[in-house]
């Protein structure tokens, strides 16, 4: 099985397979993915929090198979850095593939209307990104992390 990784604002596409990511990591993202599914998260976490990056923070929302998630360069002021979608059936994924097309002030290389098969992964990047470069040294595989934890929670039935 494999998840398919998207970058809309470069059209980049790769696939990214369950062995990527250790299961230590996985686990950290599905507790993740728990507290924003339950509702904890009024406000955006912590990054650090989960030993990964710092100083950024995520905030998100869950639909049926679908995850929705913001990531945020902390201030002051916090910048929004990209939106990640990751979606595990059509049910959702084509709407949330359109909506993450609207997202961001970055220009898109994809088209809203050609939705990948799911499983996916994709990030419409914001302008947060340009002004916090290092970010992008980490926020692709952190995408993917993310995208397995969703997977491997939705596949727990949860």
């Amino acid at each position: 099985m494999h998840i398919r990784h998207i970058t809309l604002t470069t059209g980049h596409a790769r696939d990214s397979f369950a062995g990527e990511v250790a299961p230590n990591v996985t686990e950290a993202m599905q507790g993740l993915i728990s507290r924003i599914c339950a509702g904890e998260v009024s406000e955006p976490v912590s990054l650090q929090e989960y030993a990964l990056v710092g100083p950024y923070s995520i905030s998100g929302r869950c639909s049926s198979r679908c995850l929705t998630a913001t990531v945020y360069a902390d201030g002051p002021p916090s910048e929004l850095i990209c939106t990640i979608g990751i979606a595990t059936h059509s049910r959702c994924g084509a709407t949330l593939w359109r909506a993450l097309h609207t997202y961001g002030q970055i220009p898109v290389a994809t088209d809203p209307d050609e939705c990948p098969p799911e499983p996916w992964v994709a990030a419409a990047l914001d302008e947060g990104a340009l002004t916090h470069p290092d970010a992008l040294e980490w926020l692709g595989d952190f995408e993917r992390c993310l995208a397995w934890g969703w997977v491997r929670r939705q596949s727990q039935g949860v």
